[in-house]
């Protein structure tokens, strides 16, 4: 059976907190088995905030203000948006070091209506000063932003997803997780660059697979800040496209594009994502990526309608 990302990530944290009891992890969510063995064996540095994630952060501040090392976890949707002032005028107008542990980005929650995505989390996040943005695809990135967090001193939003999640490491090259990428395939500026992180990032997969004289794939696990060594990779690249789990407005491809401009670089860029719209419709998660063309076969058609 395939752990879930958040259990990886806080396994990890548990055994840091073996040595380190300046750690302390709040919740409004008991959903995580390991969750239940930090609150059960650290029962000192566990806080259960209930549901209500703005004093969760009122809380965290004090924490962080003292020196405590903090990590706050809940579902994506509530964790980002429902808090955000919090979040805004806590950790980062104080530049505290917090890290937010959000589970459920994209329609990680379907079928559980507009109420539950967290489609515009990145967009919200990504524009409170002084934040950085971590995406996992798969439980080896997972593990390694839990090792690295802590030493992170920014406000730090950690996006998860809340279904198992496939192991994409036999598709990688070596890679410097300080850089905040990595590369599957064999890069070259001829070849279409497809930049996704997350677990929508696996839909991209079958793109390498069939096309893989034509395209390859930066998994952007960190998108705040974007690398210097991420720009130079794509410095002669002519063709770039981005899939991400989120409405069009703020997404990853606006944070690509930002950044690529700020460094004089200019290659053709095609969006997927989410529509600029309230999803109501049911069906399952895989059953609305289809729906609005981010499913394997949608992604493959537009790498072939970019050759």
């Amino acid at each position: 059976m395939i752990k879930l990302q958040r259990d990886i990530f806080l396994d990890e944290i548990n055994s840091q907190l073996e040595k380190d009891k300046d750690i302390y992890v709040m919740s409004a969510d008991f959903g995580a088995a390991s969750l239940d063995i930090t609150r059960d064996k650290y029962k000192d540095n566990f806080i259960h905030c209930g549901i209500s994630e703005q004093a969760m952060f009122d809380i965290g501040t004090g924490l962080a203000l003292e020196g405590k090392k903090v990590i706050a976890y809940a579902m994506g949707p509530f964790i980002s948006l429902r808090a955000i002032e919090q979040i805004k005028c806590g950790p980062a107008m104080m530049n505290l070091p917090m890290t937010i542990l959000s589970v459920g980005i994209g329609l990680g929650y379907a079928d559980a209506g507009p109420t539950h995505y967290a489609t515009e989390d990145y967009a919200c996040l990504r524009a409170i000063g002084g934040t950085s943005i971590f995406t996992a695809s798969d439980n080896k990135i997972a593990k390694q932003i839990a090792q690295n967090i802590l030493n992170n001193k920014s406000v730090n939003y950690v996006r998860l997803d809340r279904h198992p999640t496939e192991e994409l490491k036999e598709y990688e090259n070596n890679y410097d997780f300080s850089d905040g990428f990595r590369i599957f395939g064999s890069h070259s500026k001829d070849k279409i660059a497809i930049i996704s992180h997350g677990r929508i990032l696996k839909n991209c997969i079958k793109s390498l697979k069939e096309m893989k004289d034509n395209v390859f794939i930066i998994d952007l696990f960190r998108s705040k800040p974007i690398s210097n060594k991420f720009c130079e990779t794509l410095k002669n690249v002519k063709t770039v496209l981005v899939v991400d789990e989120q409405t069009q407005y703020g997404n990853l491809t606006s944070a690509v594009q930002s950044e690529l401009s700020k460094n004089n670089i200019f290659p053709k860029v095609k969006n997927l994502s989410l529509p600029d719209e309230y999803i109501f419709k049911n069906g399952g998660r895989d059953f609305l990526l289809n729906l609005h063309k981010l499913d394997e076969d949608s992604i493959l058609n537009s790498c072939k309608e970019l050759l």
